[in-house]
């Protein structure tokens, strides 16, 4: 062999031999592993940031200009028991959001990035708006709770649809409108993310760049969103008009193994509440369920509609005479547990799952309920999130998403989303933490990794947001609640995007997004005495 030709070789052979020890290397050693993954991750984030500066951006405001529209903040003051003789009031409704002609135009489904995309092929179940309307009789105002079956809804469609109710709610003193979704991975696009990507960012870019921002194309389909809009609007009116007196009931129960978490440090909350309101004239009773376990149990190759286990957990909910409404909780990377299943009938295990969740809430006893004190709070505020993650910097330039994003120059990225963060409380015992995004269950509960053991090294330094609220109260989480801003992770654990159980800082708002929602629910929390 001639030397010339050696050389080469010899370089592949060390190469070779380099890359065996840096692979032993990572094996072995813990730090070196994090440290690669660190500088790896950021050079990767680094390339998207750049690429995402060179890109037109659409007609995004300033922090310094920015005027709040369609913002409910709530109850001005809280009330601390009910007034005496009062009675609860609660509404229902519900509205199919499945379009007419799904079998003859295009629409994606949305919760797994694919190329060619997810196109809608059939309906295995229905994707619904739920809401219910409750009112303390006070003459404080009412409350409005809304659930979408959908993957995620931005904030500025939410405010789209408060828009249309501005009249109404103001007629009605309707003091807060909340709107959320099951975050289900198998319903059509509702943030805009699961459409034909190239096709979309070919487009979009042109678009933007020529001012043309009506021609912007993304998984959502605008027809289906209005139908969204009209109808989830329309229902919020009927669960006012339709709301009867009534007692309301509540139990917290961790008598189900139901979820698991995948990620570290393995944290879930474990409980699932049930409210339940009884009207006086024996009419239909409604339920609320409030548990965390993400709905993604069709896959990433599926192309059917269906809300996944809550479709089937409103099915023997409503077999028992009952309405139903679900609220998703802090549920980062929490998993469905199917070793709770008690009965197998030969159907998807999702589906016997949903049954089995089901069958449980309908099964718990009246005894084991306790009676609601008449009275409701809840306050809502605005917050600005920092737009760390170059990713949703992109997507939201180019269109992908339409969350509302401003000029920030206290930002290292020069940009902020705009979001909301609420806290409810029913009665005397029950809490509500209303959260724009997919909470890490130990932010709520306690447990986050110390310095020793984080990615970052350093100490998650808030308490949880259980220990926030005042003594004796019990707090759940509703999550993606007026708002969907990605994964809501602890500071000192937001690792690299290519870390072993990092995948969510993809798809976060930004390694902030923790403390500043930590923070704002704090303050909150802490205004209202």
């Amino acid at each position: 062999m001639k030397k010339r030709s050696l050389i080469p070789f010899a370089v592949l052979a060390a190469a070779a031999g380099a890359g065996a020890a840096v692979g032993r290397k990572l094996k072995t050693d813990k730090a070196f592993r994090r440290d690669f993954d660190d500088a790896v991750g950021k050079g990767i984030l680094a390339a998207v940031g750049k690429l995402a500066d060179k890109l037109p951006e659409p007609n995004f405001g300033d922090i310094s200009d920015y005027e709040s529209r369609d913002f409910y903040p709530g109850h001005s003051e809280f009330a601390t028991s009910g007034k005496r003789g009062a009675r609860w009031r609660l509404g229902y409704a519900r509205r199919s959001l499945v379009p007419d002609d799904y079998n003859q135009k295009e629409y994606y489904i949305a919760g797994y990035l694919s190329y060619p995309p997810n196109i809608m092929s059939g309906v295995i179940d229905d994707q619904a708006v739920r809401v219910i309307c409750l009112d303390d009789s006070s003459g404080r105002g009412s409350v409005v709770f809304a659930v979408i079956d959908c993957v995620g809804i931005s904030g500025a469609d939410i405010r789209r649809i408060r828009a249309r109710l501005a009249d109404f709610a103001k007629e009605n003193n309707i003091v807060s409108v909340n709107i959320s979704s099951i975050h289900c991975h198998s319903a059509i696009d509702t943030q805009g993310l699961w459409g034909d990507l190239p096709k979309m960012l070919k487009n979009n870019v042109r678009a933007v760049k020529d001012g043309r921002y009506d021609d912007i194309i993304s998984g959502r389909d605008p027809e289906f969103m209005e139908n969204l809009f009209e109808k989830t609007a329309d229902a919020i009116k009927e669960a006012f008009n339709s709301m009867q007196r009534g007692k309301l009931t509540y139990v917290r129960t961790d008598a189900i193994d139901f979820a698991r978490d995948k990620r570290p440090p393995y944290v879930w909350d474990r409980d699932i509440v049930r409210l339940r309101f009884i009207p006086d004239n024996g009419s239909e009773e409604t339920v609320a369920a409030f548990m965390a376990a993400h709905p993604t149990a069709l896959g990433a190759k599926n192309t059917k509609l269906s809300s996944d286990y809550i479709s089937a957990m409103e099915q023997e909910i409503n077999k028992a005479g009952r309405n139903f409404i679900f609220f998703q909780g802090a549920e980062l990377a929490i998993a469905q547990q199917r070793d709770c299943i008690t009965e197998h009938d030969g159907s998807e295990g999702w589906q016997e799952y949903g049954r089995t969740i089901g069958r449980f809430l309908n099964s718990i006893p009246d005894e084991r309920e306790r009676r609601v004190a008449t009275f409701i709070n809840i306050r809502n505020r605005e917050i600005f999130i920092p737009a760390d993650n170059p990713i949703l910097i992109a997507a939201a330039k180019t269109g992908l998403v339409n969350n509302t994003v401003l000029h920030d120059a206290k930002e290292e990225s020069g940009y902020c989303f705009v979001s909301e963060i609420g806290y409810a409380e029913i009665g005397r015992e029950l809490s509500l933490a209303l959260i724009p995004g997919e909470l890490a269950p130990e932010i709520l509960l306690g447990g986050a990794y110390g310095a020793g053991e984080s990615f970052n090294r350093t100490a998650w330094e808030y308490p949880p947001m259980r220990d926030m609220i005042p003594e004796g109260r019990e707090l759940s989480v509703i999550g993606l609640c007026n708002d969907a801003t990605g994964y809501i992770i602890p500071d000192n654990d937001y690792g690299s995007v290519i870390a072993k159980d990092h995948y969510e800082e993809a798809v976060s708002a930004g390694r902030r997004a923790g403390s500043t929602v930590t923070e704002a629910f704090g303050e909150l929390v802490k205004s209202l005495r």
